[in-house]
């Protein structure tokens, strides 16, 4: 691994980072402790003081801040060329981007344009013991299983999907400098051109599902979709909101958008009550930094037991109806 600092590629919705890059600073600041190096975020829009202040505030030792109103919004070449020129001047380490539609297009362009490694859709980035490399751990064959991934090239780039960290709070009185580059860009370096901007609709069941404080799962262990209400009962009993296994939704129970796991939602809410789930690992590693984790399974050898703070061994047809009619009663 080269001796460069830990960047992280900002997005923002208006004058305001996005939850992501929040997310991702705060590993980006982690491994940049460990590493004795220096965290560095670099904010490209247009009129976008408050953005790069606010990315000092999350930890940030320096900002690198592009003001251009040819990048008020995202097109691949400009941000390229800017982002390239800039690599190239202060020779990073590793570069962190969010894994979102813009993040995962322009990741692939610096990748390429740099000869640069790059594993996409990190759920983990860890140092190996001697911390002389980094393991990017990335979900394979649809999450089943999880790989330890390595790059060879002096340099490295990763995605990282939303909820794979827990942000830090906002130091308002966090020491850093901002540093103020030139785009370099001229109206020939822009090709494509931005018609109209509309914010996509957010789906209101995956948005609760994301930022509940209390969730009740259902796996397969519930047989039948006609026995799925008894995880609605018991949600709406205690306030909570529905998430699924990835098999339940593969078979058409529930809505994909409340899939729990790797290839779905990362949950992290401070109850999480798995109905039914036996464990498996691209589940697990959705909701394995809850708070409080509660299994009910018939089986006492499910897997999910080993993650579990609380284990119920016991028939959920029968220990489902009675608890939430209890719970009811009270």
């Amino acid at each position: 691994m080269k001796n460069g600092n830990i960047w992280v590629i900002a997005e923002s919705n208006g004058d305001n980072l996005t939850n992501i890059t929040t997310e991702i600073m705060s590993k980006a600041k982690e491994l940049s402790v460990a590493l004795e190096k220096e965290l560095v975020v670099v904010t490209i829009g247009y009129e976008n003081d408050s953005v790069a202040k606010e990315a000092g505030e999350y930890g940030a030792n320096k900002v690198i801040q592009v003001n251009d109103k040819l990048l008020k919004h995202y097109t691949t070449l400009p941000f390229t060329k800017v982002v390239s020129n800039l690599i190239e001047k202060y020779d990073p380490a590793l570069i962190m981007i969010p894994a979102t539609t813009n993040g995962r297009d322009f990741a692939g362009r610096i990748c390429a344009k740099n000869g640069t490694g790059l594993v996409a859709d990190c759920h983990d980035i860890k140092l190996t013991d001697d911390k002389s490399d980094i393991k990017f751990i990335r979900p394979t064959f649809d999450g089943r299983l999880l790989s330890d991934v390595r790059i060879s090239s002096d340099r490295m780039i990763a995605t990282v999907g939303k909820g794979a960290f827990v942000r830090k709070i906002r130091e308002k009185d966090n020491k850093y400098e901002i540093i103020k580059e030139d785009s370099n860009l001229t109206e020939k370096d822009v090709k494509t051109t931005f018609l109209d901007f509309k914010e996509s609709d957010v789906d209101p069941v995956l948005q609760s599902l994301l930022n509940s404080k209390v969730i009740v799962s259902g796996g397969l262990g519930l047989e039948d979709a006609k026995n799925w209400h008894l995880v609605e009962e018991l949600a709406d009993a205690i306030g909570a909101d529905v998430g699924a296994s990835k098999p339940v939704v593969d078979l058409g129970w529930c809505k994909k958008e409340i899939q729990v796991g790797v290839t779905g939602a990362i949950v992290k809410p401070d109850v999480y009550i798995a109905i039914g789930i036996s464990g498996a690992i691209q589940h697990i590693n959705g909701m394995k930094d809850s708070a409080v984790i509660i299994a009910i399974n018939n089986d006492p050898d499910a897997p999910i037991f080993k993650t579990a703070h609380y284990g119920i061994v016991a028939d959920l047809f029968e220990f489902i109806p009675a608890l939430t009619k209890k719970i009811k009663s009270l």
